[in-house]
């Protein structure tokens, strides 16, 4: 996973304006979110970035419920989000209730009212640095059309997350 732009040095930052300089990030980052749900016609849409120690890790959702997706994927170290970082590519889950294997049954009752999920790996300097997922909360097929909006969406994704680091 490349580096991202490390944010300014100031020495002269207090405890509060570096609060406040975060809070600033995550509701660009939410906002961006919402845009991104709204353009893809899903009910929610959310962010997780990789940390090459611990795995995957949520940064950011649309709704409670995305982010709840989002900590589910992180918890059980399995779905759609982990299987798009490991093959670099979309993949996308039509039901979560439908899913084989134990992880899945759980993350899909923790993951509800989820339960059709869209991943696509977040590219950084052309490595994946995390997965931004969409979601609905009725079964359903994901298009050709949804899948490659995803992928692009993604990219936007990457330059927001470079942009807030490097100016945040």
């Amino acid at each position: 996973m490349p580096d991202l732009p490390a944010a300014p040095a100031s020495d002269h930052l207090t405890t509060a304006e570096t609060s406040q300089r975060l809070v600033l990030a995550a509701g660009k980052l939410s906002r961006a979110l919402c845009s991104m749900a709204a353009l893809s016609a899903a009910d929610g849409a959310a962010l997780m970035l990789a940390n090459e120690a611990n795995g995957l890790h949520a940064v950011g959702g649309s709704t409670a419920e995305g982010l709840e997706l989002e900590y589910a994927q992180e918890f059980e170290r399995a779905g759609p989000a982990q299987e798009s970082v490991a093959a670099d590519q979309p993949v996308a889950v039509n039901d979560l209730a439908d899913q084989a294997g134990p992880a899945y049954a759980q993350l899909a009752r923790r993951a509800a009212p989820v339960r059709a999920v869209l991943s696509v790996p977040v590219r950084l300097d052309g490595a994946v640095i995390g997965a931004l997922d969409f979601y609905r909360r009725t079964p359903g097929t994901w298009t050709d059309e949804q899948i490659a909006l995803g992928e692009h969406l993604a990219d936007t994704a990457a330059n927001l997350v470079a942009r807030l680091a490097a100016h945040p």
